[in-house]
């Protein structure tokens, strides 16, 4: 059976700790037949310090840097960009504060094997930590139990709603409830997101990508298995956090307006995937106190 190569981008803009558990994790990811994957380091930074830091570091992996203007999108777009000039199939991009589970690739193995024409795929919920309980299966973790993990063992969490309709962001002052894209075609990654909008930008680009399914240029699937990363929203001085997203919410739906109907713009009309995890709640949470 054919393998799917998936370039793995580790995007990151500073703190190395946080840059060394990422790619430790990525050592730690079990294999699978149909997955070869090519992780590569990008650096996408206004501090040339930092980007020195990384090289010293002497990591397997390969490090790029790319142009930053210090707003997320431009980062994000120069994986895209990487990705379009490279050999593989499907791109993975995550950033740099963030950790993979081991079982990364049999997860996505397992999609990709059931749904191949995949052009891109959004994950929801995320399994994450952060300074208060956010939901699911919840621990207290960190150096001093100062923080909360929250972990998803199943993939059946109920949404609220499914189908076509006017999505939540439309008329809420703040926005929740985006999925995060975790996979994209070479038919999708063409597209780039807002290098602009200095928060919400994967916001803006989910229902930019959610229009383009709906015009069937692109093939758009969400999973509810959440066995693939766990995002630490503990980091005060994240690029995100750098820039207010509650400063920035109608900026963000102008952005949005330029690509959807109103009335089409909710992302629970998206086909969604309820593969089995491949890794219990108890495991996560054991995992994420050990790796924390």
């Amino acid at each position: 059976m054919k393998k799917h190569k998936i370039l793995l981008c580790l995007l990151s803009h500073h703190r190395i700790d946080k840059l060394k558990r990422l790619v430790n994790s990525v050592k730690q990811i079990e294999e699978d037949p149909l997955i070869e994957l090519e992780p590569i380091i990008v650096i996408n930074t206004l501090n040339d310090s930092y980007y020195q830091e990384v090289l010293n570091e002497g990591f397997s992996f390969s490090v790029v840097r790319t142009e930053s203007n210090g707003k997320p999108g431009a980062g994000k777009n120069s994986c895209r960009e990487l990705f379009l000039w490279s050999d593989a199939d499907f791109l993975s991009q995550v950033d740099g504060d963030d950790w993979l589970y081991p079982t990364w690739s049999k997860s996505m193995s397992q999609h990709l094997f059931q749904y191949p024409n995949i052009d891109v795929l959004g994950l929801i919920p995320v399994d994450l930590v952060d300074h208060h309980n956010r939901g699911g299966h919840s621990f207290k973790c960190g150096p001093n139990n100062e923080y909360t993990g929250g972990v998803w063992g199943i993939s059946l969490v109920k949404r609220p709603t499914h189908g076509a309709g006017e999505g939540d962001w439309v008329k809420h002052r703040k926005p929740n409830s985006f999925d995060r894209i975790i996979l994209q075609s070479k038919l999708s990654a063409i597209y780039k997101m807002s290098e602009d909008i200095p928060n919400g930008e994967d916001h803006a680009y989910s229902i930019q990508l959610l229009s383009l399914h709906q015009k069937r240029k692109i093939r758009y699937f969400v999973t509810m298995s959440s066995d693939f990363y766990i995002q630490d929203l503990t980091i005060s001085d994240s690029i995100q956090k750098s820039f207010s997203q509650i400063d920035h919410i109608e900026e963000m739906k102008t952005e949005m307006l330029k690509y959807i109907n109103p009335q089409r713009s909710d992302l629970n009309e998206l086909p969604v995937i309820y593969n089995d995890i491949l890794i219990n709640a108890k495991d996560k949470e054991l995992y994420i106190k050990k790796t924390f």
